[in-house]
């Protein structure tokens, strides 16, 4: 079993600017699993830590694809037995899921670049964080919610486990291929394209140092 296993669940959703601090601290211990193609480990395989990344896929009611159920019940034992969890944004509802916590449909999507009324700064930078999401939590009972905004939950820690609604590992390429997966007229609903392409060339740089930030205080659990 690698060191530190990162789930990951389309093409477009990588583990980005993570992937390179897992790739300087494990080397060739960490190994990323394809949930939507192929198996999650057996039961007597255990990682050091596990990484669940984000996806177009939902984790309301249980999932909206067969797997997101699998992968809810796989992470639930992972976390019994002591695994941390870093989840980021699908990977936080998901944690949130199998820890007891809800996971419900918001009226809008928050879509842009956001900062987060962090209440922990050392624990959680307030970014700035790339947002892109329809659902949202209901934290599992005795998690700690590190930030909160009008629209929903941004973060919360139980124990060695964080989860963060927003994209910390986004560079600006995963950003181009979002927009581009959601086509001109599917976006302009909700966001402008040209504007979004500007913050994310502004805020880049910043939210880069802040990810690594926030990485590295997980990783130091592990």
């Amino acid at each position: 079993m690698a060191d530190l296993l990162v789930l990951q669940h389309q093409d477009d959703a990588p583990a980005g600017l993570l992937g390179g601090l897992l790739a300087a601290r494990f080397g060739a211990g960490v190994r990323t699993v394809r949930v939507d193609a192929e198996p999650l480990p057996s039961g007597d395989d255990r990682p050091r830590a596990v990484v669940v990344l984000g996806a177009d896929a939902s984790a309301v009611d249980g999932g909206s694809a067969a797997w997101v159920g699998t992968e809810i019940a796989w992470i639930r034992r992972a976390a019994v037995i002591g695994v941390p969890v870093l989840g980021v944004c699908f990977g936080m509802q998901v944690l949130s899921a199998a820890l007891g916590g809800r996971v419900h449909r918001m009226p809008a999507p928050q879509v842009g670049w956001i900062r987060t009324p962090s209440i922990d700064i050392q624990a959680l930078p307030s970014g700035p964080w790339l947002s892109w999401h329809e659902d949202a939590v209901l934290p599992p009972p005795n998690a700690r919610v590190l930030a909160r905004d009008e629209f929903c939950v941004q973060a919360f820690a139980a124990g060695p486990h964080l989860g963060v609604q927003f994209h910390p590992e986004v560079t600006p390429a995963i950003v181009d291929d979002w927009i581009a997966a959601d086509g001109r007229d599917l976006a302009a609903r909700v966001y402008d394209p040209d504007e979004l392409r500007a913050q994310t060339a502004e805020h880049a740089p910043a939210a880069a140092q802040a990810a690594l930030r926030l990485f590295s205080r997980w990783l130091r659990s592990v």
